[in-house]
């Protein structure tokens, strides 16, 4: 965990913010974690952190900032390398925007390891920043740190636009106006969420999902959630673009043991939402009559009624 940041209210001397930084990035060297590289992505975004506080802190500074961050730049290169040289360090201001995790104003920052995936590296995050899109964003950084995808293999997904051929279901999910209904094709085969094996309901809830309501797009499949430290999967999970908000589907039935454990997973599931993402997922459980109850995180104290209006109540 890096050190308190420095406050940037008050001047400080180059070389006090210069050994500051040196102990985030000596820290990151000498980590001991099974994820090594990722801390020094979190010492990347602390860097990117303190140049935009930097900035912030008034016009008057701003020239002082230029230099100062300069001057940091030369002694950080001289200390550990060309990874920080100038044209980097207005990188890692650039990775703070696009990851802006709320700190805390000079008290103790929110541990990055809950908002960022640790399986990913500095090489990652820096294609990643690059995308406008945040569920777009979302969908490559969960993606590629589930099934541990190389930075390289990772752009090629996204220089032929995986995330809107498959994520989006391709042409399923098409700008336009929310009231738009979609067509249904008669070419369609007639489609059960009951009976069969979870493996044959889950691809017919999916397709139904994709075919017949409007407004949802597939982010993914079995996505690995911690649950007060157990391992535990969302079977499906869409993104609802009127509702703005993600909506996880799980099989089971309707008892009180079915339905708490499955609002546990919709609270631990809003860890793994895009930095700033405030609204909370749904959850569609559904049993094996093929009959949906709309359940909400623990915050929440249930849907309203135009928000219900937009999700299936039955798959029967």
């Amino acid at each position: 965990m890096p050190p308190a940041p420095i406050s940037s209210h008050s001047d400080h001397e180059p070389i006090e913010l210069f050994r500051y930084l040196r102990t985030l990035v000596d820290a990151a060297e000498q980590a001991s974690s099974p994820f090594p590289k990722f801390a020094l992505v979190e010492a990347y975004w602390h860097i990117g952190r303190i140049i935009v506080e930097i900035e912030q802190a008034g016009q008057v500074r701003a020239d002082y900032g230029i230099h100062l961050i300069e001057s940091l730049s030369e002694q950080l290169t001289q200390a550990f390398g060309k990874g920080y040289s100038l044209p980097n360090m207005w990188r890692f201001k650039q990775f703070f925007l696009a990851f802006p995790i709320l700190s805390t104003n000079g008290r103790e920052l929110t541990n990055l390891r809950q908002h960022l995936r640790t399986e990913l590296t500095w090489s990652h995050y820096r294609v990643l920043m690059q995308l406008e899109n945040l569920q777009e964003r979302a969908f490559y950084l969960n993606q590629a740190a589930d099934e541990r995808w190389t930075v390289r293999f990772m752009q090629r997904l996204i220089r032929t636009r995986y995330y809107y051929q498959v994520a989006l279901g391709d042409t399923n999910l098409l700008p336009g106006s929310p009231t738009e209904e979609r067509v249904e094709r008669s070419s369609t085969p007639t489609l059960s969420a009951v009976g069969g094996t979870p493996r044959t309901r889950l691809a017919s809830i999916k397709k139904i999902m994709l075919d017949r309501y409007v407004g949802f797009a597939f982010v993914g499949q079995r996505q690995f959630v911690s649950v007060n430290g157990q391992d535990r999967w969302a079977e499906l999970v869409f993104f609802n673009y009127l509702l703005n908000r993600f909506v996880l589907v799980q099989l089971g039935e309707f008892g009180p043991v079915s339905q708490a454990a499955f609002v546990q997973l919709i609270d631990a599931y809003s860890s793994k939402q895009p930095p700033g993402f405030t609204n909370q997922p749904i959850g569609l459980l559904v049993n094996q009559q093929g009959q949906i109850k709309h359940l909400t995180s623990s915050q929440e104290q249930g849907l309203s009624l135009d928000d219900s209006s937009r999700l299936p109540v039955s798959f029967a």
